[in-house]
């Protein structure tokens, strides 16, 4: 009746239990040493080992019937718990079945995530506490749908002492994109990130993921790596996956069709090694398989392919290609050739303030007028000469193919004139080509006048 009245996992509870062990173990040692002292004329039956065997015997009993017959495995269907009511992630253990890689991620139209468990439903054990889970989700599933963005940030200003690591930062991202985030060192990246994922607070200004204000409900549809991912060095790849998984609230063949999916998608599936002993790199994939466990529907990725070989980086960048449309990525790196590949909008921050925003293809086409061409005489040191002082030249550089690259800012005056100079100064010409601006000029370019 004690037992009953308790709650499992109450402090009483854990009190009356510590209690009885010491009390049983201090009666089993008192038996021993009294065994092992009293002479065997003055024991019944004149045997000490019976007695022995006896006193560990009867300690066993109970440990072995529980183990043998009193474990009842957990089925994953949704079936009604010994309280008569079913349990918070109930309705969406069918879609847990399916590969999380093949099935959406989040489905907008009634807040539940594809294979994907409750953390705020699952927190209580009562009816009251799963229905608030499920109304916060599908309140920010409500509101993601009519705003459109996956994450607002409004004139953030975000101060340490007396250093502005943000300096009234304005973004917004879409749903659905893969978005790339670039700045050079101590821009800001990272402390952005970390305000969205709720775990740092603007000091003014107003930072909403999903629809509602961060930190709170927000956290449980985020997946978020940092930087420099910790780890239990004690732990597997699966049992570390296993522990994430189960914050989540998500168990059973779920989990363990979740954790297969992710190490295959990590390339970690059969590695036996302690996390201790693994790879900069091998650590990174983990970071990114724990940050997709519970199918976010904003994953937030701070350097995700740092410290990885090649192939690694190819692996993760198509893995995150693979999201677009599905869910939200906030990616965050300093490689620009892997913002090329993978992201369809990018925004470029400098001292904490957003300096463009724009798609990849739109950035390029339209950066203030700015455009290159590269040009091949016979003499290139006479032309480079002969351009001095011109008024639509902006920088020039030998080309990687050869010849002079030259940086305009007006092209078509550039396409009329460079001919005619050229044939001014009696040069040949060999080869005249627009060459189309990369991410890393446009980023150089906004950067460097920043800081000029």
């Amino acid at each position: 009746m004690v037992a009953e009245s308790l709650p499992v996992g109450s402090p009483w509870t854990m009190a009356l239990l510590a209690v009885l062990i010491a009390v049983e173990l201090g009666l089993l040692i008192w038996a021993l040493v009294d065994l092992a002292r009293r002479p065997a004329t003055q024991v019944a039956g004149g045997n000490r080992l019976i007695w022995l065997l006896l006193c560990l015997l009867v300690q066993l009993v109970g440990p072995i019937l529980y183990l043998a017959v009193g474990r009842v495995k957990v089925s994953t269907t949704p079936e009604t718990t010994e309280h008569g009511h079913a349990p918070a992630a109930a309705d969406t253990l069918a879609a847990e079945r399916l590969s999380w890689a093949a099935a959406p991620l989040y489905d907008t139209a009634n807040g539940a995530r594809g294979g994907s468990a409750n953390p705020a439903a699952a927190v209580g054990s009562d009816a009251a506490s799963a229905a608030r889970g499920k109304a916060a989700l599908a309140a920010a599933a409500r509101s993601m749908a009519t705003s459109g963005a996956a994450v607002e940030l409004s004139a953030v200003r975000k101060v340490f002492g007396q250093t502005a690591a943000l300096d009234g930062l304005s973004l917004s991202v879409p749903e659905g994109s893969v978005f790339g985030f670039l700045g050079p060192n101590g821009a800001g990246k990272t402390t952005t990130l970390r305000i969205l994922a709720g775990l740092a607070s603007p000091t003014t200004g107003s930072a909403r993921v999903l629809g509602h204000e961060t930190g709170g409900d927000t956290r449980a549809l985020i997946g978020y790596l940092p930087d420099v991912p910790a780890f239990y060095k004690w732990m597997t790849a699966v049992q570390y996956l296993c522990f994430a998984g189960r914050l989540f609230g998500i168990e059973g063949a779920a989990l363990e069709t979740r954790v297969t999916s992710l190490l295959e998608l990590a390339d970690l599936r059969g590695v036996k090694t302690h996390i201790g002993g693994y790879s900069r790199g091998m650590k990174q994939r983990l970071g990114v398989a724990q940050a997709l466990v519970n199918t976010p529907r904003l994953l937030l990725l701070d350097e995700p392919t740092s410290a990885l070989d090649p192939i690694g980086r190819r692996e993760v960048l198509d893995m995150i290609a693979a999201l677009r449309g599905r869910t939200t990525v906030f990616f965050s790196t300093h490689i620009l050739a892997d913002v090329e590949r993978v992201c369809d909008t990018v925004a470029i921050i400098d001292r904490g303030r957003i300096v463009e925003q724009a798609g990849i293809d739109d950035l390029r086409g339209r950066r203030g007028g700015l455009n290159r061409l590269v040009v091949e005489v016979d003499d290139p040191a006479r032309l480079t000469a002969a351009l001095t002082g011109q008024p639509w030249l902006r920088s020039l550089a030998p080309a990687e193919s050869g010849g002079l690259s030259l940086s305009v800012d007006d092209l078509a005056t550039a396409q009329r004139e460079l001919p005619a100079l050229i044939a001014r100064s009696g040069l040949a010409l060999q080869r005249l080509d627009s060459d189309e601006l990369s991410l890393e000029d446009v980023f150089v370019d906004l950067v460097g006048k920043g800081r000029a």
